[in-house]
C-alpha cells in the first residue's frame, strides 16, 4: 500500500486536529471548533469524520490530515509524511538506506536519552538539590519544569557518559552528539556538562537537538553558560528556544515575542504567555526568520534598551526589516523589573500589557534618538540626525519615509531640505566608504568600488595623458587645441606623469615611455629593486 495511504488508514483526522484544537460535536461523525487560521468568534471550522477531512467556511481553507498538519506546523509535504508516519508507526522505505538521515535520528535519540537522564536527575538525586533550591528560588511550577524537562548534570566526570553506554551509546556518539569530550590522556570521554541546570533544546518538530547548561555556582573560572557545539543535529542560528511550544500560539495571535534568555521563555509559558520564543543574541539569522515566517510575519522585540543594545538590537533586525517583517519593541515600565521573566512573576499583566502596547521599530528608534541629544542645540540636534536618520533611509516604503522626514525636520526645527542634504551625504559615504570585510588568508585582494563621478575623472585623466604619449605632444597644447580645462590631477602618480611630459615636450625632446618613468618618482612601497626599468 502506498505510505501515504497506509497513514490515512491508520490515522482519523478528528483525533489529528483534536491533539491541536478543542473540538466540539456537531451533528453524526462532525465535529467543529474556532478555526486556527483566521481570528473568529463563532465556530466556522469544521471537521467530518466520514469523509476524513476539515474545511472552514470562513476563509474557505480545508483539506485533509496532511494539509492540516502542513499548515498547523509549518511543513513542507515531505516532513509531514514524516511526521504522521510516525505517529502511524509507518515505515517510510525511501528514507531507510540515507545514512545522513539516519545519522541524524540516531542523534536525536541519544540526546533525548540525555534530556531523560538529566531530568530524572533533577527529580530524584540528592546531589541536584543545589539545582532544586535553584528552580524553586526562580519560582518555576513542577508542572513548567516538566514541559521544558529541566535537568541536572551531576558534577562528576562521567555521570552520563557511563550511564549512555549502558543503553548501547558509543564514545563516538557522544562525541558526535556534543555530549561528551574525547580524553587527552588515555581512552574514553568525559561528560561536557558538569554540576549545571540543563535546558533542553527542541528543533521546530520536536527533537531534542541539544541543551544549555547554566552554572549553580559563583565560580568565576567558568563560563555562566555552555552550549551545544555545532552538530549534525544542532546548529545554533538555525534555533530559536522555544519555537516547539510556542508555534501555535504564535499563529493564533499572528505575532512572535522574541527575548533573549531561556528563562524569559520558561516564565511566560508558565503564566499563559505562550507566544514567546528566545534567539542566541540579538541578531535574527536568515534560518530563524525562515522558521518565524512560517508562523506570522509580526515580531515583537524585548531586548536591552542601553546604547549599546540599541545599536545590537538595530543591526540585528536589519535582516528581518529588508523581508518585510512588521517588527515592534516591547518596552517595560519601570515597575516590571529588569527582563520579562522578571515582569511576569510580579504580576503577569504587566508583560501582556508590555507585548500589547509594543511601539514600531521607527517609533522607538525615534524616541531612543531623542534622547541621544537635546533637540534645542546644533551639537544636539546633530547627534539626534546622526542616529534617526539612518534608519529613515532603510525604509522602503517612499510615503512612510517622507512622514519621517517631515516629523523629524519639525521636531528639529530645521529644514526638509537640510536633513535630504544629510542623507544623500550619508548614502554616498555608506555606498563608496564602507570597508569590505577582510579577506581570508590565500585569497586574491578585494577591490572598494570607486565613486563614479571620480572614476569618470579619473579615466579622462588617463586618456589624456595617453593621447599625449600616442601623438609624442605637449599636454597643454592639446588641452589647447581641444578646448579643454587642465585636469587636478587628484592621483599623485597621474599628476607626476603629466609634469614629467610637460618638461620632457616642453623641451622638445622626443621621449618614449621607458624614458619618462625614469623622470616619476616610483611609490614609497615599492622595494628598490622593484623601482628598476
Amino acid at each position: 500500500m502506498d505510505p501515504v495511504q497506509e497513514i490515512k488508514s491508520r490515522l482519523d483526522v478528528a483525533d489529528i486536529v483534536g491533539e491541536y484544537l478543542p473540538l466540539k460535536p456537531s451533528g453524526t461523525g462532525t465535529f467543529k471548533a474556532n478555526c486556527p487560521f483566521h481570528n473568529e468568534r463563532t465556530p466556522s471550522f469544521f471537521v467530518s469524520r466520514p469523509r476524513q477531512s476539515w474545511h472552514c467556511f470562513g476563509c474557505d481553507e480545508g483539506g485533509d490530515i496532511f494539509s492540516f498538519v502542513q499548515r498547523m506546523e509549518g511543513f513542507g509535504f515531505r516532513e509531514a509524511l514524516e511526521f504522521l508516519a510516525g505517529k502511524a508507526g509507518v515505515t517510510l522505505p525511501e528514507f531507510e538506506h540515507k545514512p545522513e538521515y539516519n545519522s541524524k535520528q540516531r542523534l536525536y535519540e541519544v540526546n533525548d536519552l540525555a534530556r531523560r537522564f538529566y531530568r530524572s536527575t533533577l527529580e530524584t538525586s540528592q546531589d541536584a538539590e543545589i539545582a532544586r533550591a535553584y528552580v524553586e528560588k526562580r519560582g518555576v511550577d513542577t508542572l513548567t519544569a516538566d514541559l521544558f524537562s529541566l535537568g541536572y548534570a551531576p558534577d562528576e566526570w562521567s555521570a552520563f557518559a557511563d550511564y549512555a553506554k549502558t543503553k548501547g551509546v558509543t564514545d563516538a556518539e557522544l562525541i558526535q552528539a556534543g555530549l561528551a569530550n574525547k580524553r587527552e590522556k588515555g581512552s574514553g570521554v568525559y561528560d561536557r556538562f558538569r554540576g549545571r541546570l540543563m535546558f533542553p533544546i527542541w528543533d521546530v518538530q520536536g527533537h531534542v537537538i541539544g541543551f544549555t547548561a547554566r552554572i549553580l555556582t559563583d565560580a568565576k573560572d567558568q563560563p555562566k553558560y555552555v552550549n551545544t557545539p555545532e552538530t549534525p543535529a544542532y546548529k545554533k542560528s538555525a534555533v530559536l528556544y522555544g519555537l516547539d511550544k510556542a508555534k501555535g500560539a504564535i499563529r493564533q495571535e499572528d505575532m512572535a515575542v522574541i527575548v533573549e534568555g531561556n528563562m524569559n521563555v520558561v516564565g511566560s509559558h508558565q503564566y499563559d504567555v505562550q507566544n514567546v520564543v528566545a534567539s542566541s543574541g540579538t541578531a535574527l539569522t536568515g534560518e530563524q526568520l525562515f522558521l518565524i515566517k512560517r508562523f506570522t510575519t509580526n515580531i515583537a522585540i524585548a531586548f536591552d534598551q542601553d546604547s549599546a543594545g540599541v545599536a545590537a538590537t538595530l543591526r540585528g533586525l536589519d535582516l528581518a526589516r529588508s523581508q518585510d517583517f512588521t517588527i515592534k519593541v516591547i518596552l517595560l515600565p519601570p515597575e516590571a523589573g529588569k527582563d520579562p521573566d522578571e515582569a511576569v512573576r510580579k504580576d503577569p499583566q504587566l508583560w501582556r500589557d508590555a507585548i500589547k502596547n509594543a511601539i514600531p521599530i521607527m517609533e522607538w528608534v525615534y524616541r531612543m534618538g531623542f534622547r541621544a541629544g537635546s533637540p534645542s542645540t546644533p551639537e544636539g540636534k546633530k547627534e539626534i540626525v546622526k542616529m534617526i536618520l539612518p534608519e529613515i533611509s532603510r525604509i522602503a516604503d517612499a510615503v512612510e519615509r517622507d512622514h519621517w522626514m517631515r516629523r523629524l525636520a519639525k521636531d528639529l526645527d530645521t529644514s526638509l531640505g537640510a536633513l535630504e542634504e544629510v542623507l544623500q551625504k550619508q548614502e554616498k559615504v555608506k555606498k563608496y566608504n564602507t570597508p569590505l570585510p577582510s579577506t581570508e588568508e590565500g585569497e586574491a585582494p578585494r577591490i572598494i568600488p570607486e565613486d563614479p563621478e571620480l572614476a569618470w575623472i579619473h579615466a579622462q585623466e588617463e586618456r589624456i595623458l595617453a593621447m599625449c604619449l600616442c601623438f609624442k605632444q605637449n599636454p597643454d597644447i592639446l588641452l589647447q587645441e581641444c578646448d579643454w580645462n587642465t585636469p587636478s590631477f587628484e592621483k599623485n602618480d597621474l599628476l607626476q606623469l603629466y609634469r614629467a611630459l610637460v618638461t620632457a615636450y616642453t623641451q622638445s625632446r622626443q621621449e618614449s615611455p621607458s624614458n619618462i618613468a625614469t623622470g616619476i618618482r616610483p611609490p614609497a612601497t615599492l622595494a628598490p629593486e622593484e623601482t628598476k626599468t
